[in-house]
């Protein structure tokens, strides 16, 4: 107990000032990125799949599309997100799982609205990588 609190101190100190950098040219493309997602949301189509609409934004530049579920939360899966890709864009799409490849279970029958009602921040959608 007596190494607890200075441990903690420790911990708190190390944390607040470490942490990744990133080099200048991260921060250019992160800006660079952050400017076409917020372009694309713009400009995003609405599209119906299976009696749900789904917000579609096209991010020609990294040849990828952004899909989220519009209005009330409803049980969705990735073989919607997909199919409202295609919808919108005409292209072809894959589902990017992201950090959610590492949860167990099959991502496929996973309800996405539940996943999504815990993530915090901004949420721009799910990714799908696209084949036009």
């Amino acid at each position: 107990m007596r190494f607890t609190l200075p441990l903690l101190i420790v911990a708190t100190v190390l944390s607040a000032c470490g942490g990744p950098k990133l080099t200048p040219e991260q921060r250019v493309q992160r800006e660079t990125n952050l400017a076409q997602t917020n372009a694309a949301l713009s400009e995003a189509k609405t599209v119906t799949v299976n009696g749900k609409a789904f917000r579609v934004a096209h991010v020609t530049e990294r040849n990828q599309a952004l899909v989220d579920l519009v209005g009330t939360p409803t049980a969705y899966f990735v073989a919607d997100v997909e199919a409202a890709s295609r919808a919108a864009t005409g292209c072809n799409g894959r589902f990017n799982p992201g950090i959610l490849a590492f949860v167990g279970g099959n991502i496929a029958t996973a309800d996405l609205a539940e996943l999504r009602t815990k993530v915090s921040g901004r949420f721009a959608g799910w990714s799908v990588s696209l084949a036009c």
